[in-house]
């Protein structure tokens, strides 16, 4: 069975000196359930934002589905609809979530970006 996640050496940091995440590597397999476990600041939503692409690793890699996450990747359409179609992330501050100015607009916002015509949304 191939893994959805597949992490090797990877770092990350917010300021040079400070390291989030040091040397991770790890693989998530289907039908898994993962917890990550941790002290405040101990890097656990930073690995999160990495596995959705909301940030990007300063060295080693990140992959999912078998394919490199990258910023160039994700801006490949088919790519982009691919992975978001699959994977998605709730924060946990809703006033960072919400951006949209009412809710119809909110909840559009994933299927529009998935490619769906404004019509059918």
């Amino acid at each position: 069975m191939k893994p959805i996640y597949e992490l090797t050496d990877v770092c990350y940091r917010y300021h040079a000196s400070i390291p989030a995440l040091e040397r991770i590597s790890l693989s998530m397999y289907p039908g898994e359930s993962v917890t990550f476990l941790g002290a405040n600041g101990s890097g656990k939503s930073t690995l999160l934002h990495l596995l959705d692409g909301l940030v990007f690793p300063h060295s080693g890699t990140v992959k999912a589905f078998g394919e490199t996450l990258t910023e160039e990747k994700l801006e490949t359409e088919a790519f982009r609809c691919f992975f978001r179609s699959r994977v998605g992330y709730v924060f946990q501050n809703p006033d960072i979530q919400l951006f949209c100015p009412t809710v119809f607009d909110e909840l559009a916002f994933g299927p529009l970006q998935l490619g769906l015509p404004a019509g059918e949304v």
